[in-house]
């Protein structure tokens, strides 16, 4: 292999993070493992981003270029398999059914998913963040949350230094001396910042499971370079994690975890999986041992969602919708052709958002199956509303209660989102999730959406968000029967967080088909033997009267302003 001369321009101050480790019994040189990561993916990262230009570039229209891939298609995976577009979902679906052919393919099937990182054994609420200052750590390990994320990415400290900060160096650095120190306690146990005294409140066995949030492939990290060129921030930012971090959480019996944003295209898929196996077999471990979970926020993503879950398949444990990233691929996908409504009034009960989770629970529910039972989840995304300080000057606090309720019902949403009850027999009659915990049908209901972002550890709000994933089936009714109570603030009444649901926020349910008319519950009913080939997972019949591709990427029609009651989500 050639030489590379890396130089890393913070090397003498976190020279704690550098130079040689031992990892499960290796020793291993920081340096020398990025630029061998650099040498082999940094052309192969340049020509993926030239495909995403490419893509865009295209004189072409959205629904041609943007089509499904033909099933002929050809992909390869990190084996050097390579099958075509309509066997990796026949494989799919060959694993929903339980068939044991050679094209049946599913997630994590060597290397089990980590207990504390289970998407669907931990429900609750994830909370990202920074972990520079030190305190961000302290606050989010401390919440009642089932995953606390540190992050490298969108909520990422500075990668560089900002101008007139007086600051030194780029304070992702000190992000990553804190993940450390956190991962081998030896944090103090009471920190002080400003004036404020903070203490970690539970013992490491009953912390949150940490996930950190890599950097996506177009990043560039200018604090580290081989031979004078940036390199791609995802490499510098797993390898320092893995290195720096495996040991000692393997020591508390703990997975290795990842967030994983932005994958678009398959070849991106694959550049990372590679990496990752190289990482692995560098620290003498089975592949698949690190874990990943991506978000899926972007709309060309949809189009191969079965090909990149393949792809990653032996790492794979959930994919996370979000609405802002997701919003905004699709606007980047119709520039040239259409004008989106405002983002704002495109809320995740928007008919093609709707479409877009329900997508993202199916494939993972198929992915992930494991006699029977699912082993893989979708995970909700962030609420729109949140919580004002005491400190507001606008006094906006004072409508904290309306932010209390909409986290609720956020989550009350995703959560029967994810109810899909798989059928043996045709129906034709209304289904409700009391029919169903009674066995009047035959068949197999799933609860895929446990988990969902939040950002702020307010105890209230954590709480708020909480309760309805975490609820048991058989109290889900309940909590939309309960007597409705309000309070008023500013002349406005608002329902209490702990209300049933009003008449108003009944009536945008139904509209959602997740309550029928009399208020019950109604899962999406799926029956098992209306897919059992590739073309019957993309037709109208699975999708409420349009093909896939039209439910999730056809443009929403202008939504006018309304004085009437609306509930916003993300």
């Amino acid at each position: 292999m050639q030489r590379y001369s890396v130089e890393i321009s913070v090397e003498k101050e976190y020279d704690d993070l550098l130079g040689e480790k031992m990892v499960n019994g290796a020793k291993i040189d920081v340096k020398e493992t990025i630029y061998e990561l650099f040498a082999e993916f940094e052309p192969k990262i340049k020509h993926a981003l030239c495909n995403r230009r490419a893509w865009l570039d295209l004189k072409e229209s959205v629904r041609r270029k943007g089509s499904l891939p033909a099933w002929d298609s050809k992909f390869e995976d990190a084996d050097g398999n390579i099958l075509t577009f309509k066997e990796i979902v026949q494989g799919l679906i060959d694993n929903f059914h339980g068939k044991n052919t050679t094209l049946r393919w599913c997630l994590n099937e060597h290397v089990p998913i980590p207990s504390e990182s289970h998407p669907l054994k931990n429900p609750g609420l994830e909370i990202t963040g920074p972990w520079h200052p030190l305190s961000r750590a302290f606050n989010q390990l401390n919440a009642d949350v089932a995953v606390a994320f540190e992050d490298e990415e969108d909520a990422s400290p500075a990668w560089y230094v900002p101008y007139g900060s007086n600051e030194k160096y780029p304070s992702v650095w000190e992000a990553r001396r804190n993940v450390k120190r956190v991962i081998e306690g030896s944090i103090p146990e009471i920190y002080y910042e400003k004036g404020k005294e903070y203490r970690l409140l539970k013992p490491r066995n009953k912390w949150p499971a940490i996930f950190h949030r890599l950097p996506s492939i177009h990043l560039l990290d200018e604090t580290v370079k081989v031979n004078g060129k940036p390199v791609p921030a995802i490499i510098t930012s797993l390898v320092i994690y893995v290195l720096n971090n495996y040991d000692n959480l393997a020591k508390l019996g703990k997975g290795v975890n990842f967030y994983l944003p932005k994958i678009q295209f398959p070849q991106e898929a694959l550049i990372v999986e590679k990496m990752f196996r190289r990482i692995e077999g560098k620290i003498g471990v089975k592949k698949g041992t690190l874990k990943v979970a991506i978000l899926y926020e972007e709309g060309i993503a949809g189009l191969y969602f079965p090909v990149i879950l393949w792809i990653l398949r032996e790492r794979l444990i959930k994919s996370s919708n979000g609405r802002w990233d997701y919003l905004a691929s699709l606007i980047e996908m119709w520039k040239d052709e259409a004008v989106f409504p405002d983002p704002q009034n495109i809320t995740m009960t928007s008919p093609n958002m709707m479409a877009y989770q329900r997508y993202n629970a199916l494939m993972l529910l198929m992915a992930g199956m494991k006699n029977g039972e699912p082993d893989a989840a979708p995970v909700g995304g962030m609420a729109a509303v949140m919580l004002y300080p005491k400190t507001d000057p606008y006094a906006r606090y004072r409508f904290n209660q309306k932010a209390l309720r909409d986290i609720k019902l956020d989550k009350l949403r995703e959560r029967l989102i994810g109810l899909i009850f798989v059928s043996e027999e045709k129906i034709d009659a209304p289904v409700t999730l009391e029919d169903i915990l009674q066995g009047k049908f035959k068949g197999k209901l799933y609860d895929m959406f446990r988990q969902s972002w939040v950002a702020t550890k307010e105890e209230s709000y954590v709480e708020a968000g909480n309760e309805p994933l975490r609820a048991k089936l058989e109290d889900l009714q309940a909590i939309i029967d309960r007597r409705v109570e309000y309070v008023e603030v500013g002349g406005n009444k608002f329902p209490t967080v702990a209300s049933g649901l009003t008449p108003e926020e009944k009536a945008r349910f139904i509209n959602l088909g997740l309550l029928n008319k009399e208020g019950k519950i109604t899962p999406w009913v799926i029956h098992r033997y209306s897919i059992t080939e590739p073309e019957q997972l993309y037709s109208k019949e699975l999708w409420n009267g349009k093909d896939l591709w039209e439910a999730l990427y056809s443009v929403p029609m202008a939504i006018l302003p309304s004085n009437t009651f609306s509930m916003h989500f993300t």
